[in-house]
Order: structure tokens, then sequence, then C-alpha cells
């Protein structure tokens, strides 16, 4: 089970709206509200039950192993994570969106996409978090 903090959630909170509004735009859907919000949270939702039940973080630690005492390992084990949170959230909209076409086809449509995008946007909101941390340690010696 992942920790939970308010960083945490405000992650998966952002994770969930990048990825279901790319692949809106991905598959061509029209982005309205009604369709949006329950894509939006049924993310999220998804996202929350994979880390209730996966231990994604120690994954990511345990296959960046190799890597350790290097500057980049963070990378891989970014990856490793959101490879994981992507494929599941991905293949659980796919579940949900397929309407009668099969669902594996529907996933693939934009799953390398998500992977590369939420990739991205994990990169990015590390990088976030890791500054803030910095500027609060170093604001508190």
């Amino acid at each position: 089970m992942s920790p939970w903090t308010r960083t945490v959630i405000l992650q998966d909170i952002v994770l969930a709206i990048v990825i279901n509004t790319s692949a809106m735009l991905l598959t061509g859907a029209q982005i309205t509200l009604p369709a949006w919000y329950p894509g939006t949270c049924s993310a999220f939702a998804t996202n929350v039950v994979i880390q209730l039940i996966v231990p994604v973080p120690t994954i990511g630690r345990a296959l960046s192993k190799p890597l350790e005492g290097r500057k980049g390992r963070f990378i891989w084990s970014i990856f490793v994570e959101n490879f994981i949170y992507v494929t599941c959230i991905s293949f659980t909209m796919a579940c949900i969106q397929a309407a009668g076409r099969p669902v594996v086809d529907v996933w693939l449509q934009t799953y390398a996409y998500l992977v590369i995008i939420g990739y991205v946007t994990s990169l990015v909101l590390y990088g976030i978090v890791s500054a803030s941390e910095r500027r609060a340690r170093s604001e508190a010696a």
C-alpha cells in the first residue's frame, strides 16, 4: 500500500485529469463536463484502488535497485510506477468506454501515448514536489 499524504492525493488528481483528458483528445471524444468528469473520477478511483492493493513504489524501487547510487535512478523508478498506474487506469477506462467494441483494441488505441504522457506528467510532478521539499528544508534550516 502506498503512503497517503496530501501530496500523493494531489498528484493522483493531476494524473487522473491528464490521463482522462488526453485519452479523450486522442480518441476525438467531445470534451463536455458530463463526459469528462466521470472519466476523471474513474481514473482517480482506479489509481486509488491500485495504491491500496499493489505496492507500486516498492516495485519501482526494487526494479531500479541496479541503479542504486546513481543520480538517474529516480527516472527509472518513476517510469516503472507510471507504467503500472497508467496500464491499470487506461485498461479500466477502455473497459468502461468499449461499448461493445473489443476492449483490447480500444485500450491499445491510446495506450502507448498515455504511457508517455503519464510519464512526462509524473516527471514534472516529481520535479515540483522535490523543489517544494528542498525549499521547505532550506526555510526550516
